[in-house]
């Protein structure tokens, strides 16, 4: 019984971390010139390879954790971008941010998103999945 609730959470965890991505993903997807054109604005060289990237992630890693597939692949994928993404975010404070009053939220939940996503590259997708629990 024990095993079932374990697979149950791990699709649960899997769809909300979806979630967080899809919809961002989806929508960069719709406006992609603008999107783009947004990523040059800011000084990003070779901005349209970064948002074809972006979306690739933030579209095809959701997709493999709602379907569970290629476990290990999908959770570093999504913890680099979103590693680069908090960085390029918060760059100027990233090391003194922890520290501020108030703390950013934005910041921290980045940071949970990556530890949720650590924890699916180690347990895997579960029993509620394409691959079945095969890791990798």
């Amino acid at each position: 019984m024990l095993q079932q609730k374990e697979d149950i959470a791990l699709l649960f965890a899997r769809l909300f971390i979806a979630l967080m991505f899809l919809p961002s993903g989806l929508q960069k997807l719709f406006t992609f010139p603008k999107f783009s054109a947004s990523l040059g604005s800011k000084g990003l060289p070779y901005s349209e390879i970064w948002a074809v990237l972006t979306v690739a992630v933030e579209v095809l890693g959701p997709i493999a954790l709602i379907v569970g597939a290629w476990s290990q692949w999908t959770a570093v994928a999504l913890i680099v971008f979103t590693l680069f993404t908090t960085w390029m975010t918060y760059k100027s404070a990233m090391f003194s941010l922890p520290f501020r009053n108030p703390q950013h939220p934005h910041f921290f939940k980045n940071v949970a998103v990556m530890a949720g996503l650590l924890f699916y590259f180690v347990s895997g997708p579960g029993a509620f999945s394409w691959r079945r629990g095969v890791q990798g």
